[in-house]
C-alpha cells in the first residue's frame, strides 16, 4: 500500500483535475453559445443544462476509471476517509497494521463483490504474491465454483439486507482442510451499501477440541449411565443439574434397583429433607463426605449404601453445588458378615481345645505327672509355645469380632502404665530371648496414673512390643519411652528394622494386612488393626513412623484421664470414616 499522504494526495488531485476540466469545458460552451447570438432562448438553454450534466457524468466516469486509472480500491478508501471527520489523521496507517498484522483474514469488497482490499493473511494463506492479483476479481474468478457461489449467496444477503451474516467457509491447503468462520457487514453511506468488510478467522483447532470434547463427554456419560453408581450433582438450592437415568429415576419415582435386581422404594421427600441438609453443610464446610451408610425404606428394611460427596466451585471459588456417587453395597456387606460370622464361630470352637492343650502342657511341664528328660522338657516347650501362640492368634480374632460387632464396652480404672509395661515385658520375654533382642525400658521412680480400659490397654501394649520383636534385627534392641504430654500418657516403641514404605505404612493398621510374608514371619493382620481400635476407643491415636536409618517407631498416644466409657460402635465408624 501508498502511504498516507501520497495516495490521498494523488487521488485528490486526480478527481479535481477532472472536475476542473468538466467546469472548463462547460463554461466555454456557454461562452462560444452566448456570442454566436446573444438572445438565447430559455428552453434551450435549460436542455443544453441538462445534456451538459448528463454529458458531465459520462466524462467524469470516463476520467476518473480509463484515463486517470484511480482503482476500486483507492476510490473506496477516499470515500470512507472523506466521510471521517480526521480524514487528515492515522486512519490509513492503523488499517495498513490491521491489514498487515491481523492473524485473521480480512477483505473489503465494493457493491459488485469486487475485492478492493485484503490482509495480507489472505495473501498468505492463498499463495498470492501481491493485492494486484486479488483487486478487482470476484470469489468466481479466486474460488472452485460450488464454494464460490455459497460466498455469493451470503453476500447478496448483507447487500440486499443492510445487515451482517456468519457463514462457515472450508479451505483445503497442502491436502489439509481448513474451517473458517466468516463474518461479513454493510458498510453504508447515505444509506447506500458501498461495500462489504469480512473477518475470517480459523476455527479448525477449535472445531476440533470441541468434537474431542464432546466424544470424551459421551464415553464419560456411556460410562456412568452403565455403572452400579448413582451420579447427580445439585446446586445449593436442590435443583438437579445432571446426573445419570439411574438418578432421575431416583429422584422421580423413588426407585433404586440394587445390584441382585431388587426395586427398592424410598420415600422420596424424607430423602430429599435428608440430602438438602447434608448439602448444605457440605457448602458451608466444603468438607467431602465418603462413608457407608443405611438408608431405610419404604418397607422399613435398611439397604446399605457406600456414599461419596465432594463441593463443586465456580470461577469466583464459591461452592455452588455437590456432586454425588452412590452404590449399593447390600451383597458386599452380607459376604462381609458371612465372613466375620464364620471366622468368629471357627475362633470360638478352637478356643476351647486350645487353652485346653496349653494347660495340659503346663501340667506336665510342671513336673506333678512325674519327671522328663532335657530333650522331653524342651519338646514339651516347644508345644506349649506354639498352643499359647495359636491361643493368642485365637483370641485376638475373637476380640476384633467382638470389637466390630459392639459388643465390648471399655471398663475404665486407675493404674501406673510404668507397671503395665513392666509386666508386658515379661510376657514377651521368652520371644525376644529366642530372638536374641533385647527389651530397653528406662522407667522414671514417679508413676504416670492413667486412666484406661488395662486389659485392653496392655493387649496393645504386647501387640506392639511383638511386633517390634519379631521384626527387629537379631542381636539388636528394642526400646521402649512412656511419658507424660501435657494431658496425654504417648507410648513409643523403637526396635532397628527394614525401612518401610509411607504407602506401605498407613496399610499396616488395616484387617488383615501384614508385612509377614516379607519377612518370612507368620501372622494374620489383625494385631495392629485391633490396636487400633482400642486406641480410638480411648480417645486416642495412633503412632507408626519409619526412618531410611533403619529405625521404626510404633505407638500411641491417649488422654490421661477419661472418666466416660466410650461406645466401640462410635469408634469404629470413626476409623470407618479415617480410611
Amino acid at each position: 500500500m501508498k502511504s498516507n499522504k501520497a495516495w490521498i494526495f494523488n487521488i485528490k488531485t486526480k478527481i479535481i483535475i477532472a472536475h476542473i476540466a468538466l467546469l472548463f469545458l462547460v463554461l466555454l460552451s456557454f461562452g462560444i453559445l452566448y456570442a454566436m447570438d446573444s438572445r438565447v432562448n430559455v428552453r434551450f438553454v435549460i436542455v443544453y443544462a441538462l445534456a451538459f450534466l448528463v454529458f458531465e457524468k459520462l466524462f467524469s466516469a470516463f476520467l476518473i476509471y480509463k484515463k486517470l486509472k484511480i482503482s476500486d480500491n483507492e476510490f473506496l478508501r477516499y470515500n470512507f476517509c472523506r466521510n471521517c471527520k480526521k480524514k487528515e489523521t492515522h486512519i490509513d496507517a492503523m488499517l495498513d497494521n490491521i491489514f498487515n498484522l491481523s492473524p485473521d483474514i480480512i477483505t473489503f469488497r465494493d457493491a459488485k463483490c469486487r475485492y478492493a482490499m485484503c490482509s495480507k493473511r489472505f495473501l498468505d494463506f492463498f499463495c498470492y504474491k501481491s493485492d494486484n492479483e486479488v483487486i478487482g476479481k470476484t470469489q468466481l474468478e479466486l474460488f472452485p465454483n460450488e464454494q464460490s457461489l455459497r460466498i455469493d449467496k451470503y453476500l447478496k444477503q448483507v447487500l440486499r439486507e443492510k445487515s451482517s451474516k456468519t457463514y462457515f467457509q472450508k479451505f483445503k491447503k497442502n491436502n489439509v482442510e481448513y474451517i473458517y468462520e466468516s463474518t461479513s457487514s454493510p458498510i453504508v453511506n447515505n444509506n447506500i451499501v458501498v461495500g462489504i468488510l469480512t473477518l475470517s478467522r480459523d476455527i479448525t483447532e477449535t472445531l476440533y477440541l470441541r468434537k474431542s470434547l464432546e466424544y470424551s463427554n459421551s464415553k464419560l456419560y456411556a460410562l456412568i449411565d452403565n455403572s452400579p453408581l448413582l451420579a447427580y450433582v445439585l446446586d445449593e438450592n436442590g435443583n438437579f443439574i445432571l446426573g445419570n437415568e439411574r438418578a432421575k429415576e431416583l429422584f422421580l419415582s423413588g426407585i433404586d434397583i440394587t445390584n441382585t435386581g431388587e426395586k427398592v422404594k424410598f420415600d422420596i421427600d424424607e430423602m430429599k429433607d435428608n440430602v438438602l441438609a447434608e448439602n448444605s453443610r457440605i457448602l458451608k464446610t466444603g468438607q467431602s463426605v465418603d462413608e457407608e451408610r443405611q438408608i431405610r425404606a419404604i418397607n422399613g428394611e435398611k439397604y446399605w449404601y457406600k456414599i461419596n460427596k465432594c463441593p463443586m466451585k465456580n470461577s469466583d471459588g464459591k461452592y455452588y453445588a455437590v456432586t454425588t456417587f452412590m452404590r449399593n453395597i447390600d451383597a458386599e456387606k452380607r459376604l462381609q458378615e458371612q465372613r466375620e460370622t464364620y471366622i468368629a464361630t471357627l475362633s470360638h470352637d478352637l478356643k476351647t481345645p486350645a487353652i485346653a492343650q496349653v494347660r495340659a502342657l503346663e501340667l506336665l511341664l510342671s513336673g506333678q505327672l512325674g519327671e522328663f528328660n532335657d530333650d522331653q522338657r524342651e519338646m514339651l516347650k516347644l508345644t506349649l509355645d506354639s498352643c499359647n501362640y495359636m491361643y493368642d492368634m485365637v483370641y485376638t480374632i475373637l476380640s476384633t469380632c467382638k470389637f466390630e460387632s459392639g459388643e465390648v464396652v471399655l471398663n475404665y480404672s486407675s493404674f501406673d502404665i510404668n507397671v503395665l509395661i513392666k509386666e508386658s515385658i515379661n510376657e514377651v520375654s521368652n520371644l525376644a530371648n529366642n530372638n536374641s533382642i533385647t527389651i530397653r525400658f528406662n522407667s522414671s521412680d514417679k508413676p504416670i496414673l492413667v486412666s484406661a480400659d488395662k486389659i485392653e490397654l496392655k493387649r496393645v501394649v504386647i501387640n506392639l512390643l511383638s511386633n517390634a520383636v519379631n521384626y527387629a534385627f537379631s542381636g539388636s534392641e528394642v526400646e521402649i519411652v512412656a511419658r507424660k504430654n501435657k494431658n496425654n500418657l504417648e507410648l513409643r516403641v523403637v526396635n532397628s528394622s527394614p525401612y518401610i514404605e509411607p504407602a506401605e505404612l498407613d496399610k499396616l493398621f488395616r484387617k488383615y494386612v501384614t508385612h509377614s510374608e516379607k519377612f518370612n514371619k507368620v501372622g494374620v493382620g489383625l494385631g495392629l488393626y485391633l490396636s487400633k481400635i482400642i486406641v480410638d476407643a480411648h480417645q486416642g491415636k495412633i503412632i507408626a513412623e519409619s526412618s531410611k536409618k533403619q529405625s521404626n517407631t510404633f505407638g500411641f498416644v491417649i488422654p490421661l484421664t477419661n472418666p466416660k466409657c466410650i461406645d466401640i460402635n462410635d469408634n469404629i465408624k470413626s476409623l470407618a470414616l479415617s480410611k
